[in-house]
């Protein structure tokens, strides 16, 4: 499934919302953090496994850490003062190639999905200073995308290629 909302928020631009760029930023310094909500719609039958999948359009050893957050926040309206708590827990992404997708099993992350929650929503980090760009949804097919596999089977995935 498609992500209904992304963001990037910067310690350096406190204020300013990020809501609408066709980037998504993760820095340490600047501080940057992208935040990305997906409707789960998860109803019934036990959540198995968790993968959220995001076009990176640069290469990075370090890779990001994913953490879950409070759904409180809105894609036009969110900032960085004003952005929700992240989580302690993480899972990290590893190195990322340019130009291509990256899975991450967040599983453990998103265990409550299960239990009838309409939206999860997610933060990514760093501790690199070195900045990395991901695709938001504004571009379209590269766009972030989270796939549940339930006892029933599959929902979302990459998009079919093109042609």
């Amino acid at each position: 499934m498609r992500a209904k909302a992304d963001a990037f928020v910067s310690g350096a631009e406190r204020t300013t919302n990020f809501g609408r760029e066709q980037d998504l930023r993760v820095d340490a310094a600047p501080r940057q953090r992208t935040y990305l909500r997906f409707d789960v719609n998860v109803k019934s039958g036990s959540v198995q496994h968790v993968n959220v999948l995001l076009w990176s359009r640069t290469r990075s050893r370090a890779g990001y850490q994913v953490r879950l957050v409070e759904d409180t926040w809105r894609e036009r309206r969110i900032t960085f003062a004003n952005a929700p708590q992240l989580s302690l827990d993480y899972v990290a992404s590893g190195p990322l190639k340019a130009g291509a997708w990256k899975a991450v099993d967040v599983t453990m992350l998103t265990d409550e999905m299960s239990g009838g929650k309409d939206y999860v929503s997610l933060a990514l980090t760093t501790a690199s200073p070195k900045g990395l760009d991901l695709a938001s949804r504004e571009t379209g097919l590269h766009g972030p995308r989270l796939v549940v596999e339930r006892g029933g089977g599959r929902e979302g995935g990459l998009p079919p290629p093109p042609g």
